[in-house]
């Protein structure tokens, strides 16, 4: 059998999740081959409908195989189509956040992986954090903490200079009241980044959040141990 865009659009919308597990490589590879894989830069439509496949029946899949193999489909488009993929960002986003709550670690790390990856070379970080603000009200605790981890690695990889934090400082101060431990005490570490990212200007805003007292000295104790530690970054008058 040819594989061909007609060929793929098929293996990438039927249900049998043995069949997908199997073709998936098969998939990838024709992704990533330019000569073979013409199509995709001219059928719009085709592409459209791929993408939006992978993202809802592979990457949402219970099948933690079909879900690797759904998030490694989309980082083939991404190293295929760089900025390119940028219109389908909206996209593969609702299930990548979710899947940042996956019960299994390899699906949880691959997808961050992903998210980044998009980050450098789809999107900006900020175009993509202006779509994931969602996923800090997540229904599931586990996804709430992975998108503070996800916000955590991509200041670690880009620094604070391309994000407005001003938006999104609001929705991890209210994670700190979050019912699951986990969840709060990841959201104290991305205020701890951020404040080793920007420096003095995050514990003024903070200030102003009216944050209860107590939680203020706890957080502001914590910049404290940071500023003593010498681990602030160099370039923290920056950023926003």
């Amino acid at each position: 059998m040819e594989v061909n865009m007609e060929y793929c659009l098929a293996q990438v919308v039927q249900k049998d999740l043995g069949r997908k597990v199997q073709v998936g490589q098969e998939l990838i590879d024709y992704i990533l081959d330019k000569e073979k894989c013409q199509d995709l830069e001219q059928d719009q439509t085709a592409l459209d409908r791929m993408v939006d496949g992978i993202a809802s029946t592979w990457v949402n899949s219970s099948n933690f195989k079909v879900a690797l193999l759904g998030i490694d489909l989309l980082s083939a488009l991404v190293t295929r189509l760089q900025d390119r993929f940028m219109n389908h960002v909206g996209t593969v986003l609702p299930s990548l956040i979710d899947r940042l709550g996956d019960s299994k670690d390899q699906v949880r790390d691959q997808d961050q992986i992903l998210l980044l990856k998009i980050m450098e070379q789809a999107a900006s970080p900020q175009f993509v954090w202006d779509r994931m603000l969602g996923g800090f009200k997540h229904k599931n605790n586990r996804t709430r903490e992975g998108v503070c981890l996800c916000l955590i690695s991509t200041l670690n990889m880009y620094g604070a200079q391309g994000l407005t934090l001003s938006k999104i400082v609001p929705h991890i101060c209210n994670l700190l009241g979050d019912p699951t431990s986990q969840v709060r005490d990841v959201a104290m570490g991305c205020l701890v980044e951020i404040y080793r990212h920007v420096g003095e200007r995050v514990r003024m805003d903070l200030s102003k959040k009216g944050l209860p007292q107590s939680r203020l000295n706890v957080i502001f104790s914590r910049f404290d141990e940071v500023q003593r530690s010498g681990n602030m970054i160099p370039s923290s008058g920056s950023g926003e």
